[in-house]
């Protein structure tokens, strides 16, 4: 159920909560969006974010993006539709071993 008048809620994790200050925020929006047009939206406050998640048309190997609690690869990937009053969770690609 679309929230009129609330934001899109954003949280970075992972490196990119190291590299990019705020590390998470909102983001005002009319009606819905898709995944892959936030993201866009998200570089343009943090340039460079785009490519770290996406790689031809595709969510990067690794990248975790949740909506209001659900990974959105269970949902339309970066066709996912974001309205006003969700939540987005970003995690990049996990390192180490």
């Amino acid at each position: 159920m679309e929230k009129l008048n609330e934001p899109v809620k954003f949280k970075l994790f992972g490196t990119l909560r190291l590299t990019y200050r705020p590390s998470e925020g909102e983001i005002e929006i009319d009606s819905s969006l898709k995944l892959k047009d936030l993201i866009k939206e998200l570089d343009k406050r943090y340039p460079g974010v785009y490519e770290k998640l996406v790689n031809q048309e595709r969510l990067r190997p690794g990248v975790v993006i949740l909506k209001n609690g659900k990974n959105v690869l269970h949902l339309e990937g970066l066709e996912t539709e974001i309205v006003p009053g969700d939540t987005v969770v970003i995690f990049p690609p996990g390192a180490g071993g």
